[in-house]
């Protein structure tokens, strides 16, 4: 659900958005620009910790930084 909610604000700001169909894909979207800049993207949901309500702080994987995929981060609702 997180990722849908995110291509609909992509959607708004103009770009043209596809949705990885692979479950080992890096990313989850894929938007372009009406200038054709391509943007790869990793959507999450922010977590916390049980304990003590830290968040809990997301990294992408090594092969996620060669791809210059971006890491967008969105509340639990």
């Amino acid at each position: 659900m997180g990722e849908h909610r995110v291509v609909i604000d992509l959607l708004k700001q103009g770009y043209h958005v596809a949705m990885a169909v692979d479950p080992q894909c890096p990313f989850d979207l894929v938007a372009v620009d009406k200038e054709g800049k391509v943007r790869l993207i990793d959507v999450k949901s922010m977590s916390y910790r049980k304990k003590n309500k830290k968040k809990i702080n997301r990294v992408l994987k090594p092969y996620q930084k060669t791809l210059n995929v971006e890491l967008m981060e969105i509340p639990n609702d």
